[in-house]
């Protein structure tokens, strides 16, 4: 299997201008619907102590408070996840050139920061908070503005995660046993 190289012109060609055009205006409406299903879903102190009726996109539906939460907080996501993908096509777009090969990563962004979002929201709420803790005593501010950022800085906190974590499981970074160190020793001569 042969690997793909970013600079080769057939697989990378540049975008039309054009089409740039195009893919910025999709990508600011798509950006705003996060915005605005955060808005609309978004609880009062009232719809947190029982399940509500939420309208969404014409659509309506009763939803617990835990997953109103889990909802917002995965749309906080999507929100950092956009503003993230906006800020990289502003600096594709003033490049002179923008490659083909870059467009997936323009959709992957919002929702890779959802999904951060909502395992973030799940690690803090599940280990961190006591158990009898109900969804009217969560801070829904506090966990959306984590959403945000988690979703924002998704790749940044992936790839440190994945560092810290390599290096953590590496079995280059144990200590060697004694029956090890001392096959080595004897191995030396010592």
């Amino acid at each position: 299997m042969t690997a793909v190289d970013p600079a080769d012109d057939s697989i990378a060609a540049n975008l039309p201008r054009w089409q740039v055009y195009g893919l910025v205006a999709l990508l600011v409406l798509l950006a705003n619907v996060p915005l605005v299903c955060l808005i609309l879903l978004w609880p009062e102190r009232a719809d947190l102590a029982g399940p509500t009726q939420v309208h969404l996109l014409g659509w309506a539906w009763t939803v617990s408070p835990e997953r109103r939460i889990l909802l917002c907080v995965a749309f906080c996501g999507l929100l950092g996840g956009s503003t993230r993908m906006l800020l990289r096509i502003r600096g594709d777009f003033t490049a002179p050139e923008v490659r083909k090969w870059y467009v997936p990563w323009y959709f992957l962004t919002p929702p890779m920061g959802a999904i951060l979002a909502l395992g973030f929201y799940l690690v803090v709420r599940g280990g961190f908070f006591a158990a009898p803790t109900s969804a009217e005593n969560v801070n829904v501010f506090a966990f959306g503005a984590t959403g945000v950022l988690v979703g924002l800085f998704a790749e940044v906190a992936t790839d440190r995660l994945e560092t810290v974590f390599g290096s953590a499981f590496s079995s280059q970074n144990q200590q060697p046993s004694e029956d090890s160190a001392r096959a080595e020793s004897s191995g030396r001569g010592l």
